[in-house]
């Protein structure tokens, strides 16, 4: 067997095996998420996101020798390593589910990566089964997190991806760059969010900057109806930007708010 037959395999039996979890979900928990995060339940049920209250849920028997490379086992302790999270997964560009990120708002460590064997945080976003999407509109549109992206989408912007972090890498920057118009790229305001300026560089990009007042994209969309209007007509002003046929035949990477 081959790499990529090895690949298929593994995804098409980590796909039956989310499906599993999913149909064993607590719904009334997917109800709590809509409401803390003021996202859509129509946005949490198309990105397949379940509820795991108890470690033994992730035990299911037909499924026991493959847990490891779904990334789901420790490796230092060999217990589960989702308890009381909402399981959002990650998915390769033709939407096969490539590994799993258990989110909570209540512990410190509020997002908690899978060690899925195909997966490499460094060189994939949250998000590529978009990458179409994103191409057919000649743009990408980047956050930092996961439902910074997911709170984009639920507005309409589908070629929303999450960087999951800070870091880069010449494989994310591929991606990126091959969309004809270039990214929009939404930091968050604090010192990750400086850091992810310096390290999210595509070839043609916008600096896309949130209120103030609040950190990140879906804290202002969170906010009321009057943000998620204004959010809109920025994001538009920053795409007709950013279609614009070289900057007004200026090149420019410096990504201002405004026209350079």
């Amino acid at each position: 067997m081959n790499l990529f037959e090895e690949y298929t395999e593994h995804t098409k039996l980590f796909n039956k095996y989310v499906s599993v979890l999913k149909s064993r979900s607590d719904k009334d928990k997917l109800l709590e998420l809509s409401e803390s995060r003021k996202l859509s339940l129509d946005v949490i049920n198309r990105h397949d996101i379940f509820y795991i209250k108890d470690m033994a849920e992730i035990l299911v028997p037909e499924y026991l020798k493959h847990l490891k490379n779904f990334g789901v086992i420790s490796n230092t302790n060999n217990k589960p390593i989702f308890h009381n999270r909402w399981i959002i997964p990650i998915k390769d560009s033709s939407g096969n589910i490539i590994n799993l990120v258990g989110y909570s708002p209540d512990f410190h460590e509020r997002y908690v990566y899978g060690t899925a064997k195909y997966y490499r945080r460094n060189d994939d976003m949250y998000g590529l089964e978009n990458t179409h999407k994103a191409y057919e509109c000649g743009y990408f549109i980047i956050t930092e997190g996961i439902t910074d992206a997911l709170a984009m989408r639920d507005i309409g912007y589908d070629m929303t991806m999450g960087m999951c972090g800070t870091s880069g890498s010449d494989h994310k920057m591929t991606v990126l760059n091959r969309a004809r118009y270039g990214v929009i790229k939404i930091h968050d305001r604090d010192k990750a969010g400086d850091k992810t300026k310096l390290v999210w560089v595509p070839n043609r990009s916008f600096d896309f900057i949130t209120p103030i007042m609040f950190k990140d994209s879906s804290e202002t969309l969170s906010s009321g109806e009057e943000y998620k209007e204004w959010l809109k007509g920025c994001m538009q002003i920053a795409i007709d930007w950013i279609k614009e046929s070289e900057h007004k035949g200026r090149k420019c990477n410096c990504g201002s708010a405004t026209m350079c």
